[in-house]
């Protein structure tokens, strides 16, 4: 998980590939609702990926206005500090989070416009479909990871430590340790790989002890420390994709995978 840069905030560099799974993975589960686009209140400057069907490419946008019932307006896709070149009348597919719902629809490119700014006037969409994203669902995750300290000589030594994340939501998670890594009320901040569609992305989440409690461990005898945290500072790249791992975890789990 990421130390709250997560990837660039440019176009160049954000990975629509895997925040478009997350979405995916969200919209493929609990029940679907019909709103208006306008119901929203999409704020101006939001991030929107946004897919291209003809040309098979996804791209980070942001999301300038709207003309209610006429049209959108988004900037213009980058790739490589390119302007990325759409037809009018061409296809694209638009994803966001908006009021902690997972938004999807369809429409069509009507205007490119490339002056002043560079941007794109889509069709108004209408009703959308949406997919409420629930606040703490917990998976069973057994994620290796690696714990850190935020201040430098904050509990010991011998950092960046291994651990295994137990279980995760999307407020905190459950990590247990061979040794205690803090304090309640101490700052970490816990890396790993996680696997979202086919996408595999490193991540970093600082966290905050919560609780604390020692547990026997039956394979060596020993004892281990568990400790909940609490994640804090998440941005919303990084939500998008720590919503769409536990969504993923919650789907197999349900179909026994």
């Amino acid at each position: 998980m990421k130390r709250i840069s997560h990837q660039s905030r440019s176009q160049q560099t954000n990975n629509p590939a895997t925040d478009s799974a997350a979405l995916d993975t969200q919209l493929s589960l609990g029940k679907k609702e019909q709103l208006l686009f306008d119901d929203l209140k999409l704020a101006v400057g939001e991030r929107v990926k946004l897919e291209s069907v003809s040309q098979r490419g996804r791209y980070t946008v942001r999301y300038l206005g709207a003309y209610p019932g006429r049209c959108l307006m988004v900037s213009a896709p980058v790739h490589n500090g390119v302007m990325v070149s759409l037809k009018e009348g061409s296809a694209v597919r638009l994803r966001l989070i908006a009021l902690n719902r997972a938004c999807a629809f369809s429409c069509r490119v009507l205007k490119v416009i490339s002056s002043p700014v560079s941007m794109l006037l889509l069709e108004h969409p209408g009703e959308i479909e949406t997919v409420r994203v629930r606040k703490s669902p917990r998976v069973t995750s057994q994620l290796i990871i690696s714990v850190d300290e935020a201040e430098s000589g904050q509990f010991g030594s011998g950092w960046p430590r291994q651990a295994l994340c137990g279980d995760i939501s999307l407020q905190g998670a459950r990590i247990e340790a061979g040794d205690q890594l803090g304090e309640v009320g101490d700052r970490l901040y816990v890396t790993s790989r996680v696997q979202v569609g086919t996408v595999e992305q490193v991540m970093m989440i600082e966290a905050v002890i919560r609780n604390l409690e020692e547990i026997e461990d039956s394979f060596s005898g020993g004892f281990r420390m568990v400790h909940g945290v609490e994640f804090t500072g998440l941005d919303e790249e990084g939500l998008l994709i720590l919503t769409g791992f536990v969504y993923q975890q919650m789907l197999q789990e349900q179909v026994g995978l």
